[in-house]
């Protein structure tokens, strides 16, 4: 026990001394107890997460986590008002106070400009006053086809063609036209048209807590709402609703932009000239409203803005908002904030009070919702919210066996009710048949507001209402109880008797229960008879009924055996009973003249299991091995040794999980002697490879391959210099040779570097392992593994190169 808990500890150490998820898991494995069972299984799945992910899988949940705690979730400001009233949603106005905006400000930020476009396409209204610089087009038609553009010059005067010069500046343009107009009709069969051309530019100054003031050159129908946008609007300090226009040093116009906000007013006819100075103030007064209001923001506020007023700015209160009671934060005479509740009778008109600069207007929801109503759930069609009414009983929600579904339970069904004025939960049961089958029972209740009623279908107090079905069916398994089922129903119900079927014996085991005893009943039923309705064999089934169709006498399944390869006629067999391997391969037809039977792969399902079993239960043995001796290697202060081993031993394991058991079972084919009385099984599979012209080496040499067999015989040295020759930490004195056949040769049966290799060899250059000094016992026990491991790979190598040189040569 205390050599698991110290090589934890000194694992964490070693290992993992910056990783804090790894030590939050080791004092919590401290803390349980240090049971081995768990300190294997969390190392288990500590290195599992860790190889599937790349990374440290500890580490990976850890940052999870902490993802998980700092996402913060979905702000109710991200939705409209009517988004959040229709999910659901409440709207707190203290959680939404920080995301306020000043109003009106984004109407600014998406429309900024430096410079106004060309008002070439501007219609020029009847008013505008004609000046120097404007352009004047003159049409003419009829006996004189001509068009002329004229400037007006610094006399305030066009030069008409064939009619002289005219004063304009200062006219209207209506009245510039009428004179033009007049005069040259006065030619006979001459009309005439007067449009205005290009128009003069102006020079304009934006100044104050505008975003970029400056001069800015304009057209001369420019509006304050126009320059206003070409200096990017007010800052958040500038003033919205006290704009000045000044001309010539004093101020003509005061302008509120709230205006153009709320109404779409834009000034239009307050056109700018030369000179001219749009002025915008500080902020002066700035109150906030927050809550259940169509827009919550910072707003500009006037002297004397009321209550209602600012609401209105706001577009007024939702039907959401309660307005009971409206909460104010204000700023008291510089020293302190003060709350003022305001209160209001329901449906009544707002009081009368002033918004002062600073205050925070709080706007909360309705608490209230659904005051009306009672739910319907459980197993019914249309489950739900319902209008309560005076008067109303459970028969007026559940007045008709339509609203239930199947398998409904009748004796019993409840209310779940808040009582006030605690509004503590209780529970009122009621007989649901008695209810639907007569109105005027105790237990058609009055309902309360929101009453939940609850239906429950009868699974719920009779979880076991299954029966079972096994043996010779089509699909076996365990089926819900109808009302009236037999016997015959449930095999019907299974797909029906498979071909094994008998049509005699069939089993009907029954539990009867007897106070505080249970016994289980066999009931023998013919089969067919049943299937044709007998009464005396078509039982009805009771709840927990099992029934079980024995096959038929002497019935097995048919067992196959596959030969593949090098056979006259290869494939798949039905075996026969008795039957050996020599009688199936003359079957066959025998060998092919290609066969090569030295190489043959004979395998066996029962074998290959087997191999799995000893495989897993030794892996198993040796994580023990593993946690034990580095434990004890870390609690003699060899902290380095005992990490280098960890990962030696580690990986060495994770090899020998790797393996797959082939199951293989050597027979020697060359002679009829070996394999003529062998007894087959069913999934028995040989395959015969052809003629191989190649030996191959792998393991621990520069470059493992494949190579062809000389005509001249080449010894074990021989191949593993074509392969590079060794590398450093291969293990040369136990390099051994795995025949065609799976039989092994090792330097205790022979001098391997001399042998002479025969088609289809396999040379093994196992990897040298080095293990601590004072631990040679445990070394040797890694050595094997690494052995096994090595002939178990190599084997299923082989047999891999095996069928592809056979594939590839067909």
């Amino acid at each position: 026990m205390k050599n698991f808990v110290f090589f934890l500890c000194i694992l964490f150490v070693v290992t993992h001394a910056q990783n804090p998820a790894m030590s939050q898991m080791i004092r919590q494995y401290i803390q349980q107890g240090g049971k081995p069972s768990k300190a294997q299984k969390m190392l288990r799945e500590y290195k599992e997460n860790k190889e599937k992910s790349g990374k440290d899988a500890i580490d990976e949940m850890a940052e999870k986590d902490t993802l998980a705690d700092t996402t913060s979730k979905k702000k109710t400001g991200q939705l409209s008002v009517y988004e959040s009233m229709i999910r659901g949603i409440s709207i707190d106005p203290d959680q939404i106070l920080d995301s306020l905006h000043i109003f009106g400000h984004d109407v600014f930020k998406k429309s900024r400009r430096s410079s106004f476009s060309s008002d070439d396409f501007i219609s020029v209204p009847a008013s505008y006053p004609v000046s120097v610089g404007d352009e004047v087009i003159i049409k003419l038609w009829g006996r004189i086809n001509e068009e002329h553009k004229v400037v007006v010059d610094r006399d305030g005067r066009i030069n008409i063609p064939h009619m002289g010069p005219v004063s304009v500046a200062g006219l209207p343009f209506s009245a510039m036209q009428k004179n033009i107009i007049d005069r040259v009709q006065s030619i006979e069969g001459v009309q005439a048209s007067v449009t205005m051309g290009e128009l003069r530019s102006i020079q304009i100054f934006c100044m104050g807590e505008v975003e970029s003031p400056g001069m800015y050159t304009v057209g001369a129908l420019t509006n304050v709402t126009s320059a206003l946008f070409a200096a990017g609007g007010p800052t958040k300090n500038g003033s919205l609703r006290h704009i000045e226009l000044k001309r010539n040093g004093k101020r003509i116009k005061k302008l509120d932009f709230y205006n153009f906000l709320l109404s779409g007013n834009n000034y239009t006819n307050l056109r700018l000239k030369s000179g001219d100075v749009v002025f915008v103030p500080t902020v002066n007064k700035m109150a906030a409203i927050a809550g259940n209001v169509r827009q919550s923001a910072l707003y500009e506020i006037n002297d004397n803005t009321s209550l209602k007023d600012f609401i209105g700015l706001a577009g007024g209160m939702t039907p959401a908002a309660w307005t009971n009671k409206i909460q104010v934060e204000r700023y008291s005479d510089n020293q302190y904030q003060i709350v003022l509740d305001l209160h209001t009778e329901s449906g009544s008109a707002l009081p009368e009070f002033a918004i002062q600069d600073g205050d925070i207007v709080k706007i909360f929801p309705i608490v209230v919702k659904d005051h009306n109503v009672v739910y319907l759930a459980g197993n019914v069609s249309r489950p739900g919210k319902y209008e309560l009414t005076e008067g109303m009983k459970i028969n007026s929600i559940l007045g008709s066996y339509d609203l239930l579904l199947s398998g409904t339970y009748f004796e019993y069904a409840v209310i779940k009710r808040f009582e006030p004025p605690t509004f503590q939960e209780s529970i009122i049961p009621f007989n649901l048949s008695r209810v639907l089958e007569d109105t005027t029972v105790t237990d058609n209740i009055f309902l309360k507001p929101k009453d939940e009623i609850y239906v429950f279908h009868r699974d719920f107090f009779e979880p076991d209402r299954k029966v079972a079905i096994g043996g010779a069916v089509t699909n076996p398994d365990d089926y819900l109880l109808l009302e009236n089922m037999t016997v015959r129903d449930l095999i019907i119900q299974a797909g029906g008797l498979s071909e094994d079927a008998s049509p005699e014996r069939g089993e009907l085991y029954r539990r009867t229960f007897d106070q505080a005893n249970v016994t289980t009943q066999k009931i023998e039923f013919c089969v067919q008879c049943a299937l044709d309705d007998d009464p005396e064999h078509n039982f009805e089934l009771n709840k927990l009924d099992r029934v079980f169709i024995r096959s038929k006498r002497g019935w097995e399944e048919e067992k196959k055996v596959t030969l593949a390869g090098e056979f006259i006629y290869p494939g798949t067999y039905v075996l026969l009973e008795g039957e050996t391997l020599g009688q199936l391969i003359r079957r066959a037809g025998g060998f092919s003249r290609n066969a090569y039977l030295t190489a043959a792969v004979f395998t066996r399902e029962s074998v290959r299991e087997r191999e799995k079993e000893k495989t897993d239960e030794y892996a198993r043995m040796l994580e023990m091995d593993i946690m034990k001796f580095t434990g004890e290697m870390a609690s003699k202060e060899k902290g380095a040794e005992a990490q280098a081993l960890l990962q030696q031993q580690l990986a060495n394991l994770e090899k020998l999980k790797a393996v797959k058991p082939l199951g293989r079972v050597v027979i020697n084919l060359t002679n009829p002697a070996g394999y003529e009385h062998f007894m087959l099984e069913g999934s028995d599979s040989l395959y015969i490879p052809k003629d191989i012209s190649t030996v191959s080496v792998i393991g621990e040499v520069y470059n493992p391959s494949t190579f062809k067999l000389d005509n001249k015989l080449h010894t074990t040295r021989y191949y593993i210099q074509l392969a590079g020759g060794y590398k450093e930490h291969a293990d040369k004195r136990n390099t051994y040779v795995i025949k065609a056949n799976g039989t092994v040769l090792t330097q205790k049966m022979t001098n391997v570097n001399r042998y002479e290799l025969e088609p289809g060899d396999a040379v093994v250059v196992p990897q040298r392992i080095k293990y601590v000094s004072g631990f040679k016992v445990f070394g040797e026990t890694i050595s094997t593994l690494v052995n096994i491991t090595a002939i178990t790979t190599s084997i299923a190598t082989l047999i891999l190169l095996l069928r592809g040189s056979n594939n590839s040569g067909e």
